[in-house]
């Protein structure tokens, strides 16, 4: 597995963790928060849930976005009509 791949992989569980349904008053859990920190994501009792769903959200994306190949268009020009 790429390094990308287990990053997507990381912030997948990442996501999955922050975005799972909870009560207002509910704070993330200590080993959540732990997490985040080792993926460079710092936060604390006081970072909403919101804030970090959207930054999970952009890495993911840049990382995908870093994965695919630029299309460059197509490999052979068609050949020109008669």
């Amino acid at each position: 597995m790429s390094e990308h791949e287990l990053l997507l992989v990381q912030l997948g569980d990442a996501l999955s963790k922050v975005a799972r349904p909870h009560r207002c008053d509910d704070q993330l859990p200590a080993e959540v928060r732990m997490s985040l920190w080792q993926l460079g994501f710092p936060c604390s009792e006081l970072t909403s849930r919101e804030e970090l769903i959207a930054r999970l959200w952009a890495r993911k994306r840049r990382v995908l976005t870093a994965m695919q190949p630029e299309w460059g268009g197509p490999p052979v020009t068609p050949p020109a009509a008669a």
